[in-house]
């Protein structure tokens, strides 16, 4: 597939799957804000990849015995990170909030708190980990767009 490069502000020359491995805050906020309104196929390019970011499969979960666990750091109410864990693990006791899920949802930081920078910065640790074995790992233009090329991460796509 062709991605279409953003032609406006921080991030021109950037297509859609490098913002959201580089600022789903970004992302998602413009999707809000429809800052895609009347931008053609990039349009339709954000709302394919807004579904997607939000409907990601767990991987290695053909037995569908895995969930994802969000945590909350506690003292400021923010995005922590996300765990994929078994689904009969016990729920997480302490102070740090959770919540789980059956997918990973890259807008979870931001439906926790409205501008959360450092929240989506772990988030992308957290999803480097799973998807590429390190955290340290890149998400490169090629890896980001061929990652949502993959209809095989998504759910029902």
């Amino acid at each position: 597939m062709s991605w279409t490069e953003v032609n406006f502000g921080k991030h021109t020359k950037k297509t859609l799957p490098q913002i959201l491995f580089s600022d789903p805050d970004w992302f998602f906020w413009a999707m809000e804000k429809n800052v895609f309104q009347n931008k053609g196929r990039l349009l339709n390019e954000a709302e394919d990849i807004d579904y997607k970011a939000r409907n990601i499969k767990i991987p290695n979960n053909d037995t569908n015995s895995l969930l994802v666990e969000y945590v909350v750091h506690q003292p400021t109410g923010k995005f922590s990170h996300f765990e994929i864990v078994p689904r009969d693990r016990p729920f997480h006791t302490g102070s740090s909030p959770t919540s789980r899920s059956q997918h990973i949802d890259m807008s979870m930081p931001r439906q926790i708190a409205k501008y959360d920078k450092l929240g989506c910065k772990q988030l992308l640790v957290s999803m480097r980990f799973y998807f590429l074995g390190s955290q340290s790992a890149k998400f490169t233009k090629k890896r980001s767009e061929a990652f949502f090329e993959n209809e095989n991460h998504f759910i029902n796509s």
